[in-house]
């Protein structure tokens, strides 16, 4: 019985070493896991945007909004769906999408009261422009 036990033992101990080495061989999230949504990449963190856009020479969409804000959500199925927005955007600005929830820092830091809050910043991270509320494509598209 105490064989058994031994053996028992080896291949748990085995197979948890297994588990552990095919985990921390697999390449893992860098602190910006940016998304790419039809082409165009969505930076979730602002450092890793000014970084881009300071060697691009773009400037820098902020996006400040959160998962429980109705705006939000309707913002990002119509005017962050628009063929002509995306355009527009992928061509002019390096994009990052801020959850308030998860960034609290931040949030302050850019005295984010209300969302959705969009902020248009230059390469060096000084602010161009804001809005605060849903914006329709036409709107955003005049406010780009």
């Amino acid at each position: 019985m105490d064989e058994l036990k031994k053996w028992v033992m080896a291949g748990l101990l085995m197979g948890v070493l297994a588990v552990l080495i095919i985990y921390f061989s697999q390449p893992h999230s860098s602190p910006d896991p940016a998304v790419k949504e039809d082409g165009f990449e969505w930076h979730t963190s602002l450092d890793k945007a000014l970084e881009k856009a300071s060697v691009t020479g773009k400037d820098v969409l902020v996006i400040f909004s959160a998962s429980w804000c109705p705006a939000c959500r309707q913002m990002e199925e119509d005017t962050l769906q628009n063929d002509e927005v995306m355009k527009r955007i992928s061509e002019n600005y390096i994009g990052v999408r801020i959850d308030v929830d998860s960034n609290p820092e931040l949030s302050s830091e850019y005295r984010i009261y209300g969302v959705p809050t969009i902020i248009i910043l230059d390469s060096s991270g000084n602010q161009i422009r804001r809005s605060e509320g849903y914006m329709s494509p036409q709107e955003l598209m005049s406010f780009l």
